[in-house]
């Protein structure tokens, strides 16, 4: 079948032979094609290999990509609003001002990828590995955080109001400026956090780990301590 995939200004990114859309872009992938900005909604990439895709600013709304592997991708600006993508790879991944709202990313890993000012308002992330990732200033409030291991993690000004933390690990990440204003930290691991200047104001802290933190929260937290 002759295949066309075309961005959202009506250019054509890639044109060949393929059996349906979603083999079209995997193959397009393979062959090296820039995918920025393509027409991709609604598309079923479940287990597609996009290793390295070029696809930054692609339109990926409503998609269904569990257990894809998007490996070094280049999805920055990418709209992945209300997407499928439990048990997909994103390591080193670079999703920098992507939009990950209302989007599933359940049991998926994100080690040591560029996540800086996502945007992921009300996302699932329930037990995804973000290791040693950078969240700078990314907005994930109301998300599901549950379950997950942060460690490591660059989170300076995220935005996590009413975030569900619960059971996570969050050892060693970096938390200045980090707005966590009524979230569920119950169980979780802060240990060694730096949380100089967070807002942890109304968050549930009960059976958390906060050992040897570093800095001092601009509002909430223990009143005494435990601060170095």
């Amino acid at each position: 079948m002759d295949i066309e995939i075309k961005n959202r200004d009506g250019r054509v990114l890639w044109h060949g032979e393929a059996y349906d859309m979603t083999d079209a872009v995997t193959r397009a992938v393979h062959d090296g094609a820039d995918l920025s900005g393509a027409l991709l909604a609604d598309l079923d990439l479940a287990g597609a290999n996009l290793e390295e895709g070029r696809l930054a600013g692609a339109q990926l709304m409503r998609a269904r990509l569990r257990n894809a592997n998007f490996e070094e991708a280049d999805l920055r600006g990418a709209d992945l609003t209300g997407a499928h993508i439990d048990g997909a790879n994103f390591e080193e991944c670079d999703l920098r001002g992507a939009n990950l709202d209302s989007a599933t990313f359940r049991r998926s890993n994100f080690e040591e990828a560029s996540l800086e000012g996502v945007h992921g308002v009300g996302a699932s992330f329930n037990g995804c590995n973000f290791e040693k990732a950078s969240l700078h200033k990314a907005d994930l409030a109301g998300a599901d955080l549950s379950s997950c291991n942060l460690e490591k993690c660059d989170l300076r000004a995220v935005r996590m109001w009413g975030a569900n933390l619960t059971g996570s690990n969050l050892e060693r990440c970096d938390l200045r400026g980090a707005d966590f204003t009524d979230a569920d930290l119950r169980e979780a691991n802060l240990e060694r956090c730096d949380v100089d200047e967070a807002k942890l104001e109304g968050a549930k802290l009960e059976a958390a780990n906060l050992s040897r933190l570093r800095g001092r929260p601009a509002s909430g937290g223990p009143r005494s301590g435990p601060y170095r």
